[in-house]
C-alpha cells in the first residue's frame, strides 16, 4: 500500500512540472469522468444588450411658421392628422401682412404706369421724335420697376402666398384680409402649437409635419465596447423579438465624460413596424468571425483565462481572449490551438495538476 501511495505521489508531482501538456493514465480519465465540447467557428459576435431608443431623422420633420407677427383666425387640421402638399392648414392675418401687400401694389402700380411710358416713348424715340436718351432712361426705370416687383413677389412667397394668390393680388390691386397656410409636404401633424386667436411671433413653430421615410435606433454604449466598431458597418439588431440586418450610419467621435459612452446610431429597418419615441432594449450583433465555446470550458488562472484542450495523452492548457458572451457561450478569439474538444467539467483538477488555485 505505502509502495502504490508513493507511486500516485510521484505520478502526480512529475504531472505537475508541466505547465501546459498534462499527461492523464487510462484510469485518470475514466475516474474523473472530463466532459469534452468541441469549439464551434461563429460569423458573428454579439456586442450585448442595451437601453436603446427610436428617432426621427431631423430631415424627415418640417417646421411651418411664419416670418412676421400674426393672429391665427381659423385651424383647419388637427395634432397627428396627416396632411397632403399643398392642404390649408390655417389662415392668419397681421398688420405686417397687409403692409406687404399694400407696398406690393404700389410697386406694380409703379411698374404699370412706367411700362406705359417707357412704350410711348420707345414709339416716339423710334419716330426721332425726342431723343434717345429719354428713351433710355424710361427702360431703365422700368428695369428698376421689374426688380421691385419681383421683390414683392419673393417676400410675398416668403409669408407664405400661393402663386394664384399673388397673381390675383397684382391684377385686381385688391388687399386679402389673411393669408392661408399650406403644407409644403405630405406626411402627418406631430407638432401642433396653432390655436384660434392666438398671437404667433417669428420664433414660432407653428406646425411640425412628419415625412415618410426610414427611423433613427439610437443608444448610448461603453466606450470600451465601441473598439472596434465604424460607421457603414453591417450589424444585427434584435428590438421587440423581430431580428433585422442593418447598418452603423454614425459613431459618436466622443466619449460622454458622465457615463464614459458614445452614442451609436442605427438605421431602423422599414419591415419593423416601430414608432418614433419607443424606448426599449436593444441585442446588437456584428459581423466578425470567432470560436464560440461553452461558458463550462473557462477557468481563471491567475490573471488569466485558460480552457483544456483534449490530446492524445491528455491535455494542454491554452489561454484565450474572451471578446463577447451571451446567456450560455463565450465568443473567443480564434485560434489554431482550439481545433480539438475542450473540457467542460473537471476543471478545477486539471488546474489543480498545473499547480494553481481551485476557482
Amino acid at each position: 500500500m505505502k509502495r502504490l501511495i508513493l507511486s500516485t505521489i510521484f505520478t502526480i508531482s512529475s504531472v505537475t512540472l508541466s505547465a501546459q501538456n498534462i499527461i492523464l493514465t487510462p484510469a485518470q480519465e475514466d475516474n474523473w469522468q472530463i466532459e469534452v465540447e468541441t469549439p464551434l467557428a461563429s460569423s458573428t459576435l454579439p456586442l450585448g444588450e442595451f437601453v436603446a431608443k427610436v428617432v426621427t431623422p431631423p430631415s424627415l420633420l418640417h417646421t411651418i411658421s411664419l416670418p412676421f407677427e400674426a393672429n391665427v383666425k381659423r385651424l383647419s387640421v388637427a395634432n397627428y392628422q396627416p396632411v397632403k402638399k399643398g392642404d390649408i392648414l390655417a389662415e392668419v392675418t397681421g398688420t405686417e401682412w397687409i403692409a406687404t401687400q399694400q407696398r406690393a401694389i404700389a410697386d406694380i402700380i409703379e411698374f404699370k404706369h412706367h411700362q406705359n411710358l417707357a412704350q410711348r416713348k420707345n414709339m416716339l424715340c423710334k419716330e426721332k421724335i425726342i431723343p434717345q436718351k429719354e428713351c433710355l432712361s424710361a427702360n431703365a426705370e422700368l428695369e428698376a420697376d421689374k426688380i421691385k416687383v419681383s421683390a414683392s413677389k419673393a417676400l410675398l412667397e416668403s409669408y407664405g402666398a400661393s402663386e394664384s394668390a399673388i397673381n390675383h393680388l397684382f391684377k385686381n390691386l385688391k388687399l386679402s384680409q389673411t393669408i392661408k397656410l399650406r403644407s409644403a409636404t405630405d406626411g402627418r401633424i406631430v407638432e401642433l402649437h396653432a390655436t384660434p386667436g392666438k398671437s404667433t411671433s417669428p420664433s414660432d413653430a407653428l406646425f411640425v409635419i412628419k415625412q415618410k421615410g426610414d427611423l433613427w435606433i439610437e443608444s448610448s454604449i461603453e466606450a470600451d465596447r465601441t473598439y472596434g466598431l465604424f460607421e457603414g458597418q453591417s450589424v444585427q439588431i434584435m428590438l421587440n423579438n423581430h431580428k433585422f440586418d442593418t447598418t452603423i450610419i454614425q459613431l459618436s467621435p466622443v466619449i460622454n465624460p458622465q457615463n464614459q459612452t458614445r452614442l451609436v446610431r442605427f438605421l431602423a429597418s422599414p419591415t419593423i413596424d416601430t414608432l418614433a419615441g419607443l424606448r426599449t432594449n436593444i441585442k446588437i450583433t456584428i459581423s466578425q468571425k470567432s470560436m464560440k465555446i461553452n461558458k463550462k470550458s473557462l477557468i481563471k488562472d491567475g490573471n488569466s483565462q485558460i480552457v483544456f484542450v483534449k490530446t492524445k495523452d491528455g491535455y494542454n492548457s491554452v489561454e484565450i481572449e474572451i471578446l463577447a458572451e451571451d446567456e450560455n457561450h463565450y465568443f473567443i478569439k480564434p485560434s489554431s490551438q482550439l481545433t480539438n474538444p475542450i473540457a467542460t467539467s473537471s476543471l478545477a483538477i486539471l488546474k489543480n495538476m498545473l499547480g494553481g488555485d481551485d476557482e
